[in-house]
């Protein structure tokens, strides 16, 4: 996916490396058929989050929450979700530190 590999070279392949083993994501990701709109829905029902940010990398929107607990229990986490146009991905970093 061209997408995914323009998001890569703009976070310097900190985050996605398109070369490493034929792709693979440095940190944990989940593609997710849900839109950033349902996820900003969504975490209204979390148990804990800090304020959330927008943004734009490569052209591509993202939502961004510093710290995030979804259900009490689980350990807090940095969290974004990035719109790639045919793809969106949750993952375990906040975006707001490559813009």
């Amino acid at each position: 996916m061209e997408a995914l590999k323009t998001f890569a070279a703009a976070t310097n392949n900190e985050l996605f490396d398109a070369e490493y083993k034929g792709g693979e994501w440095m940190v944990e990701a989940v593609e997710t058929a849900e839109t950033i709109e349902q996820f900003i829905e969504s975490s209204a029902r979390w148990s804990e989050r800090s304020a959330m940010k927008r943004g734009v990398i490569a052209g591509f929107p993202f939502v961004a929450w510093k710290q995030v607990q979804a259900v009490k229990g689980q350990p807090r986490r940095s969290m974004s979700v990035v719109d790639l146009g045919s793809a969106r991905f949750a993952i375990d970093t906040d975006l707001t530190n490559f813009v």
